[in-house]
């Protein structure tokens, strides 16, 4: 039956599959949030009316409450990463990585906070110094992602380097040549998600960055950065689910 076909589709169960997860959903979620924070900025712009303004606001705002929501009990998970990287050998990728996750760690803590006081769980006094704290350290951990993905593409590149020398060894055997090509294939691939989690992270630094004041963007182009970013991360994480090559 043409139901049964919809129903039992690899699309539909892949897309089941995402939306099973926890980031698949954040990621949607935040697609849907900063297209309604791009649209708001473009409705003030064009002059609509203020229903139609307030009514994508309000979708924005009730998306960024539920992603809060979601993301509760979250900071554990960085500590956890933070301690793992204690047992990385490379000093530069240790710190960087024990950084950048105590920066999202610190920042999700403070986040939960400002969930508390939008969602009238409990109303803070100092709102603005805790959201400013935890944009601060949003943006820190950002920083420190870049940082570490910058040196992750310098470590690539020189293992590209290296493996591309020793293909053209005239001594190498016919085996280790194609070892070779395919660890230097490993390595493009890696290039690759390094990069793009690079330009993900370049688009969401715009968030707190502009936030805090260090940058001064319209609402339109933070929204559209976010937006961006948010569909990068969709393709990322709809990839690592259903194990697309």
């Amino acid at each position: 039956m043409p139901l049964q076909q919809i129903v039992l589709h690899p699309t539909v169960n892949n897309s089941i599959k995402y939306a099973s997860t926890t980031v698949g959903r954040d990621k949607v979620y935040k697609a849907v949030q900063f297209f309604s924070r791009f649209l708001v900025w473009y409705f003030k712009r064009q002059g609509y009316d203020k229903t139609t303004i307030q009514r994508y606001n309000n979708l924005k705002s009730t998306l960024g409450i539920s992603r809060k929501l979601m993301r509760f009990g979250k900071p554990v998970e960085h500590l956890q990463h933070a301690t793992k990287a204690l047992n990385e050998v490379d000093e530069i990728t240790k710190f960087t990585t024990i950084a950048q996750q105590l920066g999202y760690a610190t920042y999700l803590f403070w986040d939960t906070f400002v969930w508390a006081h939008n969602a009238g769980v409990y109303k803070f006094q100092q709102i603005k110094r805790i959201n400013e704290n935890a944009h601060r350290f949003w943006f820190i951990g950002l920083v420190f992602s870049i940082i570490h993905g910058l040196y992750k593409l310098y470590l690539n590149g020189y293992q590209h380097n290296f493996m591309r020398q020793v293909s053209k060894a005239r001594f190498a055997e016919s085996s280790e040549k194609s070892n070779v090509r395919s660890e230097a294939e490993s390595l493009m691939k890696e290039r690759k998600a390094v990069i793009i989690q690079l330009v993900q992270d370049v688009l969401d630094i715009t968030i707190p960055a502009t936030a805090l004041g260090y940058l001064h963007l319209e609402d339109g182009l933070v929204g559209l950065a976010g937006f961006i970013s948010s569909i990068m991360g969709i393709q990322s994480q709809w990839k690592k689910v259903n194990s697309t090559k």
